[in-house]
């Protein structure tokens, strides 16, 4: 009969790229197990254990809570739903950081003007002008054809020095990687809520690219890339 494998601690660290203080944390709130052999006190681990560890610390990557892992673990909650749920709430962190970047904007547009924000009506109603639309089909095109140098012709100097053209190359790849055959452009609108964001929508294949722009002073200073439902308007 042969001898069941154990790993130690150290060893799982070393293998899964973490720290005895991660596990020993996951360990106290119930999301891992460990296992003692003979009088040692160390933490040792089965094969199958490690196998449990490494799917948690993937879970964890893609942000998702102990609680919502434990949820898992219980089946109160579907993994494709967690996810759903994780991506909302990054979808809404980000909308909550464009509204703090257009309050922002609009505080350095007042201060240059050389008014009182602390008055109560320093604020001004943005808007997005028919040059901005323009700018936002062109760079829509850029994007669909990969023409990163007429694109970065239109981003801010903030944007570009936050997102160099390397980084772009990439998250544009993976973006585009999975949406199929390409089918039409869609639309290209204004948001209701903010009037300097400019949203395309294209159609593919397999998903929906959904393409946002954040206008300041006629340049492109927020991009971000995602995905919508192609069945819903």
């Amino acid at each position: 009969m042969n001898q069941r494998k154990f790993h130690d601690i150290t060893e799982v660290c070393k293998t899964l790229g973490t720290t005895s203080r991660t596990l020993r944390f996951y360990e106290e709130k119930g999301i891992i197990t460990s296992t003692t052999v003979g009088t040692s006190a160390r933490r040792q681990y089965t094969e199958e254990q490690v196998s449990h560890i490494r799917n948690v610390l993937v879970l964890r990557t893609l942000g998702l809570s102990v609680k919502a892992i434990k949820d898992l673990q219980a089946e109160k909650l579907d993994l494709r739903e967690a996810v759903l749920s994780k991506r909302a709430e990054i979808y809404a962190s980000i909308d909550s950081r464009v509204r703090k970047i257009n309050l922002l904007n609009e505080a350095l547009v007042a201060l240059e003007c050389n008014k009182n924000i602390f008055s109560e009506n320093w604020q001004s109603p943005l808007t997005t002008t028919p040059k901005e639309f323009e700018i936002a089909k062109l760079c829509t095109d850029a994007i669909l054809n990969d023409n990163s140098e007429l694109l970065y012709k239109h981003l801010s100097p903030t944007l570009t020095t936050y997102m160099p053209k390397a980084v772009y190359i990439v998250v544009r790849k993976d973006t585009l990687a999975p949406l199929g055959d390409f089918i039409c452009i869609d639309e290209i609108t204004s948001d209701k809520h903010y009037p300097n964001k400019i949203i395309s929508k294209i159609k593919f294949l397999n998903l929906g690219l959904k393409i946002t722009f954040v206008f300041h002073r006629g340049m492109i200073d927020g991009l971000w890339l995602g995905y919508y439902n192609t069945n819903e308007r």
